[in-house]
């Protein structure tokens, strides 16, 4: 496992005042929270035993209620978070941030990035497309993208996002939060999230392979009013689908994008088959029940 940080004594706060770099890795390892930070008054917690590599793998908890000052769920990072993703050279920018995840509450978390430049004015953007994470499945690793397309500008009239290089600055603050759409904030809710080795990828990854692979899901199944076609990847690779019902007619298509509804009110309840093709001519089929 990478590690950019020296070990630390536990307790003790970190200290860094470097900036991002390609490759570095949060992995917990110095039972501190690497830097990690909230606003509500539930602590975030080093926990040093049970992450993705088992016994005595440290990772990052992350906890809120839904109410009153500890309604979000949310960490944030200026300090080796911060800097120019380009890395000098828009070839070998940054364009992933990966990481273990665990949903270890009750409740789907809508989980998200978020960035912060400041040039005198404050501009902010978030992925897209959030990824859930769904409780009960344990750990799983997932990756944003943040190349242009993959990401939306925020309240701001001229639609800029941040600019994750060209300067001096770069981002300023990057967040790991719940928001089912592009957001700076949480939305409210009662959860527990882990995080572990959390890492800056430069390597593209292969949008043919995440849109047939067999770790697609739809949820919620069963629904009764919108199904996601979820992908552990934060792309919005365009696909289009077919809904089976049980006599094998065809009783609604479209067009959609990875980890975006699908609204299906309009079905009667019953069994269907959801058919998911990909530009590449890919097709998966998964079976839905709509209630």
């Amino acid at each position: 496992m990478r590690k950019i940080l020296p070990f630390l004594l536990l307790c003790l706060p970190t200290i860094v005042v470097s900036q991002v770099i390609l490759d570095q890795v949060d992995d917990f390892e110095d039972y501190t929270m690497s830097n990690w930070t909230k606003t509500n008054s539930i602590p975030n917690e080093n926990i040093y035993n049970g992450g993705p590599s088992g016994e005595e793998d440290n990772f990052l908890r992350i906890t809120s209620s839904g109410s009153g000052e500890d309604l979000e769920l949310m960490t944030k990072n200026n300090a080796q978070w911060k800097g120019d993703y380009y890395q000098g050279n828009l070839s070998d920018r940054i364009k992933y941030i990966s990481m273990d995840v665990r949903n270890s509450g009750s409740t789907v978390i809508f989980l998200r990035l978020a960035f912060q430049t400041d040039y005198g004015l404050t501009y902010r953007c978030s992925t897209t497309n959030a990824i859930a994470v769904l409780p009960n499945e344990g750990w799983k690793r997932i990756s944003f993208s943040i190349l242009e397309d993959n990401i939306t500008a925020l309240s701001d009239p001229f639609n800029y996002a941040v600019t994750f290089g060209s300067g001096s600055q770069g981002v300023e603050e990057m967040r790991i939060l719940h928001n089912d759409v592009p957001a700076w904030e949480s939305d409210p809710i009662d959860a527990i999230l882990d995080i572990d080795n959390i890492m800056a990828d430069s390597e593209t990854l292969s949008t043919k392979d995440i849109a047939i692979s067999s770790e697609l899901k739809l949820y919620p199944n069963p629904s009764n009013n919108t199904i996601t076609v979820i992908s552990n990847e934060n792309v919005t690779e365009a696909i289009s689908y077919n809904i089976i019902d049980a006599l094998g007619r065809t009783v609604k298509t479209g067009d959609s994008k990875l980890n975006q509804e699908i609204h299906i009110q309009d079905l009667t309840n019953g069994n269907y088959i959801v058919e998911i093709k990909n530009d590449n001519g890919n097709i998966l089929r998964k079976k839905i029940i709509k209630n």
